[in-house]
């Protein structure tokens, strides 16, 4: 019986080895431009340019691009899935490093410097730079999985053109993106655009700085994001950090946003505009923003009033310094958004407030001090009455309009009794007694 078992197991093994076939091991191909020897090509015969190492890879395998400028566009076409593209500085955080020895790709094109058409791509390592035409990279709403880390995208008409279909998540991690502002539109400037329909992306530890438009914007275009988190950013001086419309299920969490410089047009840090449903904003801290602190509206993205966002939950932010309101939420959504547990501190009108269209949102346990205008003010109309379409509970500030939405600050410490403890009274003498 055990001898029949064993030969029924080599036949099914047998089977499943002839199914599956020989595997193609991976092939390391290299790209260098120059024939300097610094030690990148130990001897090997290189590819000249990025792109005829692409045509020649197939798919799994690996391209390793040394330090040096290539002025070229890179085309990763929808056959090359599962490749990985490294470059000098594969591995390093860009977000610090200095940029020497970098492999640098650059072009004039309307199409992006580099355009990744295929499935699980890996592009590691590089500055993409100075496209006055477009994209640094673009991404295909056809394809899935890109892992783009490392790299530096600086002067291009916009950063990262990302779209991606969500079969496989796309991470977009450790990046920097620099005064991308190439386009003739003077607030056109972006480090990520998306309107194509990306889906599962997680856009985490980057940082953004000098966009004349926004870090990250998810567009209004026909084609809803879904399933999107970004995380932990940093933004310098963008006139705005975030900005998303028709999007849904979107989460912007732990991220840092700083304005300043003071000669920046005004733009809300956060905003979320119309046609959003499901967007989380939490423990977000922003500082000196030339606007609004973070801002529901229903606007679209071509400035008129579209539908209004639905279930957006504001929560445990800090907003200081803000050069409007702190917490703006002005969208007419009945019911859609809370606000809860965010502190709101010297910005220069109201540290939270609620527009005169909205009902029925909830603001609780926000500490609100310090602002300019008001702490708390509600311009909301019900019954004819202001601030009486909302519920405000156990929310702390100074300064509310009407009365009564947000309970006063103790300044003072209470004062603790202590009992009073009595100094014993000397016993008297009397030298006559022993």
């Amino acid at each position: 019986m055990k001898r029949r078992v064993a030969v029924m197991l080599g036949v099914v093994l047998a089977a499943v080895g002839l199914s599956m076939g020989p595997t193609r091991a991976a092939t390391v191909l290299l790209v260098d431009n120059d024939t300097v020897p610094d030690g990148c090509d130990a001897g090997a015969a290189p590819f000249g340019t990025i792109q005829e190492a692409v045509d020649a890879a197939g798919p799994g395998d690996r391209i390793r691009v040394c330090p040096g400028t290539y002025d070229e566009t890179v085309t990763v076409g929808a056959d090359k899935h599962d490749l990985t593209i490294k470059g000098a500085k594969a591995g390093v955080d860009a977000r610090w490093r200095s940029q020497t020895g970098e492999s640098i790709v650059t072009s004039d094109s309307a199409g992006g410097v580099v355009r990744l058409l295929a499935d699980d791509v890996v592009w590691d390592g590089f500055l993409v730079f100075d496209n006055f035409a477009g994209p640094g990279i673009y991404t295909s709403p056809e394809a899935s999985g890109y892992v783009i880390r490392n790299t530096i995208f600086e002067d291009n008409g916009l950063g990262l053109y990302l779209n991606s279909s969500g079969e496989v998540p796309t991470t977009v991690r450790h990046n920097r993106f620099t005064a991308n502002n190439e386009f003739e539109n003077p607030i056109a400037g972006n480090g990520i655009y998306s309107d194509q329909g990306a889906r599962c992306v997680l856009i985490a530890d980057n940082l953004f700085e000098e966009h004349n438009g926004a870090g990250i914007i998810f567009a209004d275009s026909g084609n809803p994001q879904h399933c999107v988190t970004v995380e932990r950013n940093k933004s310098i001086n963008d006139r705005t950090f975030a900005a998303f419309y028709a999007s849904s299920h979107v989460r912007l969490v732990a991220n840092f946003v700083k304005r300043t410089r003071i000669d920046l047009e005004p733009g809300s840090a956060i905003f979320i505009g119309a046609r959003n449903d499901g967007v989380v904003v939490k423990r977000n801290h922003i500082e000196l923003a030339g606007g609004n602190g973070i801002d529901v509206r229903d606007t679209g993205g071509d400035g008129s009033d579209g539908a209004p966002p639905r279930n957006v939950d504001v929560l445990k932010n800090k907003v200081r310094k803000a050069g409007q309101h702190g917490i703006d939420v002005a969208a007419s959504g009945v019911g859609e958004y809370e606000v809860r547990g965010n502190l709101a501190v010297r910005n220069l009108l109201v540290g939270i407030h609620a527009g005169p269209r909205t009902d029925d949102i909830v603001f609780a346990h926000n500490i609100a001090l310090g602002n300019r205008h008001r702490d708390c003010k509600d311009e909301s109309v019900g019954d004819g009455t202001a601030g009486t379409d909302n519920t405000w509970r156990r929310n702390v500030g100074d300064r509310d309009s009407p009365n009564g939405i947000c309970h006063p600050h103790r300044h003072d410490k209470p004062k603790h009794k202590h009992k009073h403890r009595h100094k014993p009274k000397p016993k008297p003498c009397y030298p006559w007694r022993n």
